[in-house]
């Protein structure tokens, strides 16, 4: 039995390159919140399934992952872990039972962490009682102006000016150019119009899913502590040591989402859609040398966006507002492992112990779920 190849070039047919188009989808949607929280996605260009970007209504929230987030001190429970929480410090990361101890506050508030429910004392009253009984006028408040306003408003996170994705987004955009400028050359009146077509898609896809964070405002205001634990369903837990207002725009509060294109949502989805469908027609009537061209493209962008995918959070991700450092004390961050001396019988009520250790409570524990709610 002899295997039978086709023998010229023209022999091989490559109608099946536009599957390529649309293959690569679970890739895309893992890309989707660092690729479209920058500008430089409206850039045309070439991406592998577009369709993934697709969506029937505007985001209103980051998607977040299971566990279970409890406030150590105010016993607020959540069932989900919010994204922007998830990217600081990313769960799944976290080997079963394993004990870590993050400390998280803002940069702008040294003195914020204090657990002291007294406010700050303020003297200036005093002091311009003293000046007023002397016959001095206290001195006039500053006016707040704008860009006070605007410099009390920081970003909770925001996508890296170099992150991959920025990257990836301006080197496709390049990429296209040249496959545009290449099938002008050879006068392929189809792969023309496809990858224009395609580009536009990508920027219509884009620019519906374009979104961005609420800004923090500063506080000054002292406020208790809001330590929070997290326990993942492999049995990790995760201590986040943080004030109140931390807690509060990480932990508790749902990520809301700023859609910059509101109105014309529908009609891009829409029109993005009938395009990108044309445009997939097309491509399987071009020639031979563009649809290799094509295929190859499309083969080496999903190899790309799949190994971005797997990059940490940290290069896609910054968080300005936050100072963040693992203070995981040497005897605990090794409690998953076994060791014949200090851990021989690594368990989970061994690192609940340490988390608890940790923590300096112990109501969160029932709150939680860690342990039966029973008298047993």
């Amino acid at each position: 039995m002899v295997l039978e190849f086709p023998n010229s070039r023209n022999d091989w047919k490559l109608d099946a390159v536009g599957l390529l188009a649309v293959i690569g989808e679970t890739t895309t949607e893992t890309c989707v919140e660092p690729m479209t929280a920058s500008y430089l996605c409206l850039l045309p260009r070439l991406i592998p399934a577009p369709q993934a970007l697709i969506r029937p209504n505007r985001r209103l929230a980051l998607s977040g992952v299971s566990a279970a987030v409890t406030g150590i001190y105010n016993g607020i429970l959540q069932p989900q872990l919010s994204y922007i929480a998830n990217q600081i410090s990313p769960i799944a990361n976290l080997d079963p039972l394993t004990v870590r101890v993050l400390r998280i506050k803002h940069r702008d508030q040294k003195n914020e962490g204090s657990s002291s429910l007294d406010p700050p004392r303020n003297t200036s009253t005093t002091r311009a009682d003293g000046d007023s009984e002397r016959g001095q006028s206290p001195p006039l408040p500053r006016r707040t102006t704008f860009a006070d306003v605007k410099a009390s408003l920081q970003p909770i996170m925001r996508a890296k000016n170099m992150s991959p994705h920025n990257i990836l987004s301006v080197a496709s955009c390049l990429l296209t150019i040249g496959l545009l400028v290449w099938a002008i050359i050879i006068g392929d009146g189809p792969a023309t119009l496809a990858i224009i077509l395609l580009a536009i898609t990508t920027t219509l896809f884009c620019a519906a899913s374009l979104w961005r964070l609420p800004l923090r405002r500063t506080r000054s205001s002292k406020v208790p502590a809001g330590d929070v634990a997290i326990r993942t369903r492999q049995g990790a837990f995760l201590i986040i040591q943080c004030n109140e207002n931390v807690a509060r725009e990480l932990y508790s509060s749902p990520d809301e989402v700023f859609q910059l294109i509101t109105t014309g949502f529908s009609p891009c989805i829409g029109c993005g859609t009938v395009i990108f469908m044309v445009a997939v027609i097309l491509m399987g009537n071009s020639t031979w040398t563009m649809q290799a061209a094509l295929a190859v493209t499309y083969l080496l962008l999903n190899a790309v966006y799949w190994f971005v995918a797997l990059m940490p959070s940290t290069t896609h991700w910054e968080f300005p507002s936050y100072e963040i450092c693992d203070v995981t004390p040497e005897d605990i961050k090794y409690a998953h492992r076994f060791d014949m001396t200090k851990n021989p019988h690594p368990s989970f009520t061994n690192s609940l112990w340490k988390a608890i250790l940790v923590s300096k409570e112990i109501r969160w524990v029932r709150r939680s779920g860690a342990i039966p709610d029973t008298d047993a």
